[in-house]
């Protein structure tokens, strides 16, 4: 397959990774690290740096999310953040969220990709010097951070089903009760807010929200129905940002989102379905 997907992919999800750890690494240069806080080992047999050279090791994380982001030494880069990223999630339980799992699942595939050899400094400089980098490389990091993207999707969509608080609203209510006084003075109008604070809204409402991440789980998996499922998808994390803001969640959902364009990126409709585009299998691959 072409990699220009796979290497927009790299570039967003680099920048992701700058957004992830670029605060941390400010506040342990500021002096405030894990170590003054209560922490527990993840991974006991992980070494505890000192505060310094815990820092170090953050920034030297941003810098090489900046470089794969860019494209310079792509495939050092992103394996060097790849490290930085699951050493500081697995160093403490208090580090541990699944948004930042997921960063370091598909930090790892992109590792493990040629994905540098497309739309990066490399791919430039490889040009200059007449030894272009070939565009088209093996199938399977695709499928790969595929699988891994809807994955996600539909794990969540089960666990919630199958969990009674979820599935009756309650995890939801509660959500919105312990921030009642804040959606009371927001500048949401009086019915969206009495909406809000009902409680058999929540009800149907949460049974809404594990249909969507189902719908969404199965439907990015056929060309038909994946447009809507990419558009159900983009909706649901802008959602999740302005009422939540789960740490990363939201950017590297959709910024993983666009391994489900045609791999060769062509011009005009990106998520299209078979009766929209006629492009021969070898100009793209399988899609």
């Amino acid at each position: 397959m072409s990699l220009r997907s796979l290497a927009v992919v790299r570039i967003l999800v680099g920048l992701v990774t700058v957004v992830h750890l670029g605060p941390i690494a400010r506040d342990a240069a500021a002096g405030e690290t894990y170590h003054d806080r209560f922490h527990d080992p993840y991974v006991p047999s992980l070494p505890d740096l000192p505060p310094a050279a815990y820092a170090t090791v953050l920034w030297l994380g941003v810098a090489a999310a900046v470089a794969m982001t860019v494209g310079i030494a792509t495939r050092l880069a992103s394996t060097t953040a790849t490290v930085v990223v699951g050493y500081h999630l697995l160093l403490s339980t208090t580090h541990v969220h699944n948004n930042r799992a997921y960063l370091f699942a598909v930090l790892s595939i992109l590792a493990l990709s040629r994905c540098g050899n497309v739309l990066s400094l490399d791919a430039w400089r490889a040009r200059l010097a007449g030894q272009p980098l070939p565009d088209m490389a093996p199938a399977w990091p695709i499928w790969l951070l595929r699988f891994e993207c809807a994955t996600v999707y539909g794990a969540s969509g089960i666990s919630k089903l199958v969990d009674p608080d979820w599935f009756a609203g309650t995890v939801t209510w509660g959500r919105v009760l312990a921030q009642e006084a804040a959606v009371r003075s927001s500048a949401l109008p009086d019915v969206l807010v009495d909406l809000l604070l009902d409680r058999s809204f929540h009800t149907i409402a949460a049974k809404g929200i594990i249909a969507t991440e189902l719908l969404i789980a199965a439907g990015l998996w056929w060309r038909r129905s994946r447009p809507l499922a990419v558009a159900v998808a983009v909706v649901f994390h802008v959602t999740i940002e302005l009422s939540a803001a789960v740490q990363i969640f939201s950017y590297l959902g959709i910024a993983v989102l666009v391994v489900w364009a045609p791999p060769s990126l062509p011009r005009g409709r990106l998520f299209h379905n078979r009766r929209m585009s006629r492009t021969p299998v070898a100009a793209t691959g399988p899609v």
